[in-house]
C-alpha cells in the first residue's frame, strides 16, 4: 500500500516507530477485545493548521492514523454491509464510555466512495470529550481480506477559529486520500469475488441512522438521542 502524506504540513509530534513488516495472520499482533475486533496501529502523526502566510496563527490541529483491524469470528467482510456492521458494532463500544465522551454523533454521512480502483465505506463522527474540545473525524475504511479492515482516519480540533474553514479541511483530507494505492494479491482477488456473488447490493452502502449520544446532566449518563425523541413523538401522538 502507498499513499502521500503532504510534506507542506507541519508535523509536530513525533511520529511514533512501527514495523516495516507484520504478519497480519499472527493474533499476537493484534490488541483484542471483548468484542473480538483486534486492533494494530501502523502509522500516525499530527499536523498544524496554520493561517495566511505572513500571519500563520495557529488555527487548530489535524490527527492523522492509519489503522489495521483483525476479526476473529465474522462472516467474510467482503459481503455486502458486513464491514459497515463492524464499524457500527465498534463505533457502539468505543463511544458508550462517559467517562471519556461528552457528546457524540457517530456514523454520519455513510456512503460509499471509489478511489483508485478500490471501494471504501466513509464516514464522519462529531465527538466532544470531557478534556480537549470537539474534534471531527473524517473516516474511510476498507477490506483487505474476509478478515482484516484498514481505517484511515483524519482527526480534526473543531474550536472556534477553524470552524470557517471545515470544508477545506475535508477537502484536504480527501485529496490525501486520493493518493492511496493498495495492490491486493491474487488470492484476496478472489475473495473479492466470491463474496460479490453472494448479493446483488455489492455497490449499496446499508441505510443507517448515525449513533447519537448526549450526556444527561443529573446522572452522566448517557440517552440515544434519536431513540429519546421518537419515544416522545410516538407517546405525544398516541395522546393525540
Amino acid at each position: 500500500m502507498t499513499m502521500e502524506l503532504h510534506p507542506l504540513a507541519t508535523p509536530w509530534r513525533s511520529e511514533r516507530q512501527f514495523p516495516s513488516q507484520l504478519n497480519i495472520f499472527d493474533d499476537d499482533a493484534f490488541g483484542f477485545e471483548v468484542s473480538g475486533v483486534g486492533y494494530r496501529p501502523c502509522y500516525e502523526s499530527t499536523w498544524d493548521i496554520k493561517g495566511p502566510p505572513v500571519i500563520g496563527k495557529g488555527l487548530s490541529y489535524l490527527d492523522f492514523r492509519l489503522i489495521l483491524a483483525k476479526c476473529k469470528n465474522k462472516d467474510s467482510l467482503f459481503i455486502p454491509s458486513s464491514l459497515l456492521e463492524i464499524v457500527k458494532s465498534e463505533s457502539v463500544e468505543l463511544f458508550n464510555d462517559d467517562t471519556y465522551y461528552l457528546n457524540v454523533t457517530a456514523l454520519k454521512e455513510v456512503k460509499d466512495i471509489p478511489i483508485n480502483g478500490l471501494d471504501f465505506t466513509f464516514h464522519t463522527n462529531e465527538v466532544e470529550y470531557k478534556t480537549r474540545g470537539d474534534s471531527i473525524e473524517y473516516i474511510w475504511t476498507i477490506s483487505i481480506t474476509e478478515r482484516h479492515f484498514l481505517q484511515f482516519i483524519f482527526s480534526l480540533a473543531a474550536n472556534k477559529k477553524i470552524r470557517p474553514h471545515i470544508p477545506a479541511v475535508e477537502d484536504y483530507c480527501s485529496s490525501i486520500m486520493q493518493t492511496v494505492q493498495i495492490d491486493f494479491p491474487d488470492w484476496v482477488e478472489r475473495e473479492k469475488a466470491a463474496a460479490a456473488s453472494i448479493s446483488r447490493d455489492k455497490n449499496q452502502v446499508a441505510d443507517i441512522e448515525p449513533l447519537v449520544w448526549k450526556r444527561e446532566a443529573d446522572t452522566s449518563s448517557y440517552l440515544d438521542f434519536r431513540r429519546e425523541v421518537a419515544e416522545k413523538a410516538k407517546q405525544t401522538e398516541e395522546q393525540q
